[in-house]
């Protein structure tokens, strides 16, 4: 009787360590239960675990005006819950087409990307695949554009260059004078920014009477050292000037620099920029740089983030026209400079 017993007994025991088994452990599970499951399948595709959208950020290469505008995209996206990738294409159409491809393949859900090149938007688009895509600062050919899918934030970059060419035009108006020898510094040839920036200067002196001859007319890819070391060759020519032009701060500072290495120390004619940056500021309101115009780094950052989350939401996106999300740039002398710096 008394084996009986204990045969039954151990047979209790294994069977009990059988169901165990079976049953399993959130210990052996990772921790995982079937309502975390379920939340983050609720997220949709591409979410992480919180619920929160992924977006990459391929910017074209890095300057303080695209630095600055980096850190506005994160720091909204952080406000936002976003999971924020970014990744400098460092001027290259091929890296920034790897850095979307991989996106894609991770399943992001969105992608802003500030273009190496204006051609590449739509070998940029067929590599986002399913992403909502967001080009920034840099235009592609509004053509591209598609309602809830792709949109466009920046501002018209023809009002940068008439903001110089007004300005100048003002200037040498109060002088009684119209002809005047223009030097220009222009960034990466073949951007449109740089063709749009470059005409439109052109095209607000015309308008306003001022016959401009372009003694000197290059590009300096948006560098202050190499627009330092053009103007000082262009010194040594001896030829006059009574402007120069430049499509960023950072030009305009290198030909300050150029002119105050001269004999006399001083900015012999008005020097104009575009972008007001911290350091531009500054020159401004020292009187060495005559304006700038103030290309909103962190207006343009943020509004990438807020037409993204309008695209992944299906909701209105305030201040979205026709897909494009524009921002008016505005003229910053001397007078208003204070309003601008930090």
């Amino acid at each position: 009787m008394k084996k009986k017993l204990t045969a039954l007994f151990l047979a209790a025991l294994m069977t009990a360590g059988m169901l165990t088994g079976c049953g399993g452990s959130t210990g052996d599970t990772g921790g995982a239960s079937t309502g975390d499951a379920g939340s983050s399948a609720d997220a949709g595709p591409g979410a992480a675990s919180t619920g929160a959208y992924r977006m990459g950020y391929s910017m074209p290469a890095r300057d303080q005006f695209q630095t600055s505008m980096q850190m506005a995209i994160e720091a909204k996206a952080e406000r936002e819950g976003i999971e924020m990738s970014v990744l400098d294409a460092n001027g290259d159409v091929a890296t920034q087409l790897s850095h979307v491809q991989t996106w894609a393949a991770d399943g992001y859900d969105a992608v802003i990307i500030g273009l190496c090149n204006n051609d590449s938007a739509a070998d940029i688009l067929a590599a986002a695949g399913d992403m909502k895509v967001v080009f920034v600062n840099r235009q592609p050919n509004l053509d591209v554009l598609k309602d809830g899918e792709v949109v466009y934030v920046g501002t018209d970059e023809t009002l940068y260059g008439t903001e110089q060419g007004n300005y100048l035009a003002g200037l040498f108006q109060e002088e009684g004078k119209t002809d005047i020898n223009v030097v220009l510094f222009m960034g990466e040839l073949g951007l449109d920014s740089v063709t749009k920036r470059t005409n439109s200067a052109k095209d607000a002196l015309a308008a306003n009477g001022i016959n401009a001859e372009y003694v000197y007319e290059t590009t300096a890819n948006w560098d202050r050292i190499t627009a330092m070391n053009l103007f000082s060759q262009f010194l040594g020519s001896g030829q006059a000037v009574d402007a120069v032009i430049c499509n960023n701060d950072e030009m305009a500072l290198g030909v300050i620099e150029a002119m105050k290495t001269t004999g006399s120390n001083e900015v012999i004619c008005p020097v104009v920029g575009i972008d007001a940056t911290d350091v531009g500021c500054a020159s401004v309101q020292a009187g060495d740089m005559a304006c700038s115009v103030f290309q909103d780094p962190v207006a343009q950052g943020e509004g990438t983030v807020i037409c993204a989350l309008g695209l992944l939401n299906g909701t209105p996106i305030d201040g979205l026209v026709d897909n494009y999300y524009n921002i008016t740039p505005q003229l910053v002398t001397r007078d208003n400079v204070a309003d601008f710096m930090k």
